[in-house]
């Protein structure tokens, strides 16, 4: 039951969503039922779409809680099965670990892990092949769920979703069920997704023992991503065409665009860190009057880095570095461009920053609220226009956190072009007297031509509990979602703040030290192409 309930209340939401999101009360009511809802018409996952390392995107899926109960009900009691079937993988560093007292329900290797485990098995080879499974979450064939577990053969001889022999064929009708039928893909987001990549990449690996191909070398393996050591070209040549040959059986592919064997220009591990850190600790020690330039001259040296990598993460790490070292409460003024300069040319920073400027407004409450209104503004209504969730649902929390007023065009531009999850956010901010009411009608033509079974379920339930304009006339006829709706259950809560403020009373926000939370997500790579640590990297790899 423990497991069931951290997949529901803890791992069932899309990772470093705002704080105002929450499925505890949703979750907790669905772990108290033992039937399964994946029969009957199929329902759709809303979908979250986020900026991704890289200056690139993925999509989130904020799934049907039919699925989301299906989903935790299989995994949770047959999790020793499927813990035992993962285990027998010895490349594998992705194996999903239920921590009980950790943020999330399930916790894998972080970064620091897997860069010190690629070291410690890798340095010994002359040649190693990288490569990784081309969209894979996107990608998975749902069918091959039960192939994975069961082998192709015994999966295509019984095809029974009640099957006692070949039990994953419930979980592919789960699966299914929950994407309105289709055979391809399985949901980014939900913990419980975690134990399916993984089953299909054990089977991945059991398949490339089979075909010979670990003789001669040591496989690493993260998800998704590959890593291949031997001695000669040859040998790693070999393995990686028998690693592409077993990813294939499963309907998958590599991504060639990321596929290279290295000799002595593998790097084991990132030397940027070092060289930001070292000079931020360089202006911090500076004498007063020097600082604030060598600080400017540091940040200045970030932005330079990204012009030539395209790697926005070194701007999320300098974020989190300065969260770290305390230096917005010294110099904020000296940071406070920077951070304008990053959500304005980078968006996937979007989430620090709305952190750092609620922090500040709540722990020192010295904001310039006036001078961050436009800023705030401007994006909701850039990334409205372009339907990017994860920018404006980061904006439209800080602007309820700040008081800030929105334009009834710029939340127009997010009801017509974002999911869901958006929608709730800029409706919620109306509620809060933040948006001209007028935004409901705008609105209503998404809610009304809902039912509770599609990918604007969320909206729905929000719309009905919260009893929003004309909510009576809003019909459900999907009964779990209006099971929910009479529970009152929301899944929206404007009120709540960023973590690092649970447990501290009000009076006692000054105390609060830091922005930004240890760990904010563990997706870095995971599809298509993290705890604490010295480095900080595993909290920029989303």
């Amino acid at each position: 039951m423990t497991l069931k309930l951290d997949l529901l209340t803890k791992g069932y939401l899309p990772e470093n969503l705002p704080p105002t999101f929450r499925t505890h009360d949703l979750g907790t009511y669905l772990a108290g039922r033992n039937e399964l809802f994946s029969r009957g018409k199929p329902t759709r996952a809303a979908t979250y779409n986020a900026s991704k390392r890289g200056l690139t995107r993925r999509v989130f899926s904020f799934v049907h809680p039919g699925t989301a109960h299906d989903l935790a009900e299989f995994i949770s009691s047959r999790a020793v099965l499927l813990n035992q079937f993962i285990s027998r993988s010895s490349f594998s560093l992705s194996a999903p670990r239920h921590n009980p007292d950790g943020d999330r329900a399930i916790e894998i290797a972080s970064h620091s892990e897997l860069e010190e485990q690629r070291l410690v098995r890798l340095a010994r080879y002359r040649f190693v092949a990288r490569t990784d499974i081309s969209r894979f979450y996107h990608s998975i064939y749902t069918h091959s769920v039960p192939w994975a577990l069961h082998g192709k053969p015994a999966a295509k001889a019984d095809q029974r979703a009640n099957s006692s022999a070949v039990y994953a064929n419930r979980l592919d009708q789960i699966l299914r069920h929950g994407q309105d039928g289709q055979t391809i893909g399985i949901p980014v987001g939900p913990d419980a997704s975690r134990y399916v990549a993984e089953l299909i990449g054990a089977a991945i690996d059991a398949e490339f023992v089979s075909r010979g191909g670990a003789e001669e070398t040591t496989v690493i393996r993260h998800v998704d991503d590959v890593w291949i050591g031997a001695n000669t070209h040859a040998e790693v040549e070999a393995a990686l065409w028998r690693y592409r040959e077993s990813i294939r059986a499963f309907e998958l592919d590599i991504n060639e665009s990321k596929t290279r064997i290295h000799s002595d220009d593998f790097e084991f591990s990132d030397s940027w860190p070092t060289d930001i850190a070292s000079k931020i600790e360089f202006a911090l020690a500076s004498p007063t009057r020097r600082m604030p330039e060598r600080l400017r001259s540091a940040l200045e040296h970030v932005f330079s880095m990204i012009a030539t990598t395209s790697d926005d993460g070194v701007l999320k790490y300098t974020l989190r570095y300065l969260d770290r070292s305390v230096v917005p409460s010294e110099h904020w003024k000296t940071i406070e461009p920077f951070l304008m300069r990053s959500v304005t040319h980078y968006s996937h920073t979007v989430d620090y920053v709305a952190r750092m400027l609620v922090w500040r407004h709540l722990a020192r409450g010295d904001l310039d609220v006036a001078q961050w209104t436009p800023v705030l503004r401007a994006l909701i209504a850039r990334h409205g226009r372009l339907g990017n969730d994860s920018e404006v649902c980061w904006a439209t929390y800080a602007a309820l956190r700040l008081g800030i007023n929105l334009p009834l065009d710029a939340a127009a531009a997010v009801i017509l072009n974002c999911g869901a999850l958006s929608a709730v956010a800029v409706l919620s901010a109306a509620e809060a007297g933040l948006v001209d009411p007028e935004i409901y009608d705008s609105a209503w033509a998404l809610v009304n031509g809902e039912n509770g079974n599609g990918p604007f379920w969320p909206l729905l339930l929000e719309w009905k509990v919260r009893r929003w304009p004309r909510h009576a006339e809003v019909n459900v006829t999907n009964d779990l979602i209006a099971e929910l709706i009479a529970q009152g259950i929301s899944v929206f809560d404007t009120s709540r703040l960023p973590p690092v403020f649970d447990n501290f009373e009000i009076n006692e926000y000054s105390e609060v030290g830091r922005a930004i939370e240890p760990r904010s997500s563990q997706y870095d790579d995971d599809d298509d192409d993290e705890e604490d640590n010295d480095n900080g990297l595993d909290e920029i790899f989303f």
